[in-house]
């Protein structure tokens, strides 16, 4: 039987969601980084593993598959020995998959476009409007957080890793105001402090947006000198 295989980029939020979770579960796995800055996901190698060529791929036997929820739940399902971080009881799960799905389909766009924009040489500042996004989304989560220790409760779910791997680049984009937002700020320190792979998160994130700010000030530059 091959090994199982995880293809991932530090810098990608995503990315970082599901590495943390395979190292979480310990799973004996074999770790392909993805270099993205040289295009190495637009390859046709790795299109045969992973059409929509993004970041993360998982590959485990005849079993090949994309996107970090998908991947997350799959190692859960299939390895972890409980069933905490992806609960089996209805409500439990409905609402952690709540919470992964509004984070994949609200934050996470919102921070590609501006990353994107970034990227691409189109933007020189964080457009107010992103900020506006971000703010809300955050009201959300804050919402989320109400009289809870956890996303979904008092226990630490996919939810959170997956709003953790985001939210350690995201909150270097829009920082999270704490008076306003005091429930999702006290959330952030206590993942940042009590989960053992911090450093990797926190290097994986500081790496992205320093590519980020790099960009922006080449764009202001190229502006400047026109």
């Amino acid at each position: 039987m091959s090994k199982l295989s995880l293809y991932y980029s530090i810098i990608s939020p995503p990315s970082r969601f599901a590495l943390i979770v395979a190292k979480m579960l310990e799973l004996d796995f074999e770790e392909k980084v993805v270099d993205l800055l040289s295009g190495k996901h637009l390859t046709e190698e790795y299109r045969q593993i992973n059409p929509s060529q993004t970041v993360p791929a998982l590959v485990d036997g005849d079993m090949k598959m994309f996107d970090s929820n998908a991947i997350a739940i799959y190692l859960v399902e299939k390895y972890a020995k409980d069933d905490s971080l992806y609960p089996k009881n209805l409500e439990q799960r409905a609402r952690v998959n709540e919470q992964l799905f509004y984070i994949a389909s609200y934050l996470f766009p919102r921070g590609l476009m501006v990353i994107k924009g970034g990227l691409s040489g189109t933007l020189t500042e964080i457009p107010q409007k992103s900020i506006d996004d971000f703010n809300r989304g955050y009201e959300v989560i804050e919402s989320f957080l109400k009289n809870v220790e956890y996303l979904s409760g008092s226990s630490l779910t996919l939810s959170d890793l997956s709003l953790w791997s985001l939210m350690e680049s995201g909150e270097q984009i829009v920082p999270i105001d704490e008076n306003r937002f005091p429930n999702f700020a006290k959330w952030m320190k206590k993942m940042r402090h009590e989960n053992k792979f911090s450093q990797l998160n926190k290097e994986g994130a500081d790496l992205h947006i320093s590519i980020f700010k790099q960009c922006l000030e080449k764009n202001r530059a190229k502006v400047n000198s026109n």
